[in-house]
């Protein structure tokens, strides 16, 4: 399961490298952290997660200029905020979800993102990268050139719990 669930991974990761081609050793470790262990980590309650999204959302401005989902694996998906307020998606649907998400079962650990990272790029500079993801205090960023360019804002929700229109919406 491991190898075919990684291959889909270094798919989706090619698409988005292809996307944003700014993207570095830490922006993969971050998607490889994502891909595997989604948002749990920062979901400590709804009402919390509600609070963030909505002080987020005010400081943005709804467009359908970027794919409102974009897949980091089989089970986790990154669901753009401007295009979904955009469309009408209300940050109350979005909470709901990203608690949802939250509560899922991981199959996947730490180690197993450092693995995958590796096995993308055995480099120095990626091995440096992804050994900080064994740390359990440690959460991964973007890095300062992914956000300056691409100014990331989005949550990471499991596909499982996305109606499928999410996934069909034209942009």
């Amino acid at each position: 399961m491991k190898e075919a669930y990684f291959d889909e991974m270094r798919r989706l990761l090619s698409l988005q490298t292809a996307r944003y081609p700014l993207m570095n050793e830490e922006d993969a470790v971050k998607f490889a952290f994502q891909a595997l262990l989604g948002p749990g980590h920062l979901v400590a309650s709804k009402e919390r997660a509600l609070l963030r999204l909505r002080a987020e959302t005010k400081e943005l401005t709804a467009t359908l200029n970027e794919p409102l989902a974009e897949a980091l694996s089989p089970d986790w998906v990154r669901l753009n905020l401007r295009p979904a307020l955009a469309i009408g998606l209300s940050e109350e649907r979005i909470a709901d979800w990203l608690f949802l998400s939250a509560a899922k079962p991981l199959s996947f650990t730490r180690k197993d993102v450092y693995d995958f990272c590796l096995l993308l790029d055995a480099s120095v500079r990626m091995q440096a990268a992804a050994a900080r993801v064994l740390d359990e205090g440690f959460l991964p960023s973007h890095s300062k050139a992914y956000k300056d360019a691409y100014s990331p804002a989005y949550r990471v929700l499991n596909a499982q719990v996305l109606p499928e229109e999410i996934f069909n919406t034209p942009r």
